[in-house]
């Protein structure tokens, strides 16, 4: 049976797959405009996937439907303690503790406030993931109570003798099984298309390469490591590959998954990009510098960003930056900034469709 959209966030987020969760939730906005629950999951699935823009907007159009909500309360709170505002947070945890006077979350907040609360001891907690401590609870992760119990009856079985097989490489932790994809010897052996005549073709590779480099994409992906599996995935579908590869490798690139500035690997410079757009497209970089020549339009924002400007002394490149969704709060220009953003191209040109937006407060 097929559940709503809302139904199957939750279970992503139990699961802890926050970049999914937030890509089933982002064209729903219609069908949820007045719903509550649509608005705090939506909101704390960019919580943790660390879209802390975006989440802030979520739970403002939240309270506009429920005013006074526990778990609406710890989140903004954790918003504004994200920035470095603990005043602002203080407030909301306060407003907290009047309803709920026990809460545990609000108490250790406060504690770690009043304690620790400086902005250099706060970012150190973000970059560890330490602040999560103030985050609503998710729960149980289901997929860590299967493994569990598939390890308990494991250990069982072996202990009176039951299994008696060889157990293979385990597949990596939350990754897809890939065995379908597997290369068959006839695609092995043939893996160069054999008549060029009607294509034109970026790089063009031996059949020892296409195959050496199909297998690095496959164990890329099993690795986490997504950007490295997707410039070989980009490296395949402009070569010389034949089509059967080829379709191979567009079904891997469907399990591609979008990070988060914490979860990113692979984090390829300006420099290496520019050289060869077409070998990083669809690749997630993490870029800072400044911007300029920053515009909206119906609900959209679209700028320059000077890479590598953060301390005004050295400009990398110059690349256009756009966020189908205005970061909240505005981006501003004459401070240093730092964007995850999709590696695209436009008219022959790089440019970046941003995700998320990080902008250190102002001293």
């Amino acid at each position: 049976m097929a559940h709503s959209p809302l139904i199957s966030a939750r279970s992503l987020l139990r699961r802890r797959s926050f970049a999914k969760a937030m890509t089933l939730l982002e064209g729903c906005e219609d069908m949820y405009r007045d719903s509550f629950d649509y608005w705090m999951t939506y909101g704390i699935a960019c919580l943790y996937g660390r879209d802390f823009s975006y989440a802030n907007t979520c739970f403002k159009r939240a309270r506009k439907i429920r005013l006074m909500d526990t778990t609406l309360l710890l989140c903004q709170a954790v918003v504004f303690l994200w920035r470095g505002d603990t005043e602002q947070a203080i407030q909301y945890y306060l407003d907290v503790l009047d309803g709920d006077p026990e809460n545990k979350i609000a108490l250790k907040a406060m504690e770690f406030i009043r304690t620790k609360g400086n902005f250099e001891i706060i970012r150190e907690w973000d970059a560890s993931g330490k602040l999560k401590a103030f985050y609503p609870p998710l729960g149980v992760n289901p997929l860590t109570v299967t493994r569990i119990l598939f390890s308990i009856v494991l250990g069982v079985g072996i202990a009176f003798g039951i299994l008696h097989v060889t157990h293979p490489r385990p597949m990596a932790q939350g990754r897809a099984d890939l065995s379908a994809l597997t290369l068959t010897v006839e695609e092995s052996r043939n893996a160069q298309e054999k008549d060029l005549s009607g294509g034109v073709y970026h790089y063009i590779m031996t059949d020892k390469q296409i195959r050496v480099s199909y297998d690095l994409a496959r164990q890329y992906f099993q690795d986490f490591r997504d950007n490295a599996a997707q410039v070989e995935i980009n490296r395949i579908l402009n070569s010389n590959a034949s089509e059967a590869i080829k379709a191979k490798t567009n079904m891997l690139c469907t399990y591609i998954e979008e990070p988060t500035f914490d979860t990113l690997h692979d984090n390829y410079s300006y420099a290496d990009v520019a050289s060869d757009p077409l070998l990083y497209l669809g690749c997630w970089v993490s870029w800072s510098g400044r911007i300029t020549n920053a515009a909206q339009e119906n609900g959209a924002f679209c700028c320059d960003l000077l890479v590598g400007y953060e301390n005004m002394q050295r400009v990398d490149g110059i690349v256009p930056l756009y966020f189908a969704k205005a970061p909240e709060p505005e981006i501003e220009g004459d401070r240093a900034v730092t964007v995850l953003a999709q590696i695209g191209v436009e008219n022959g040109k790089l440019m970046l469709n941003g995700r998320s937006v990080y902008q250190p407060l102002r001293k």
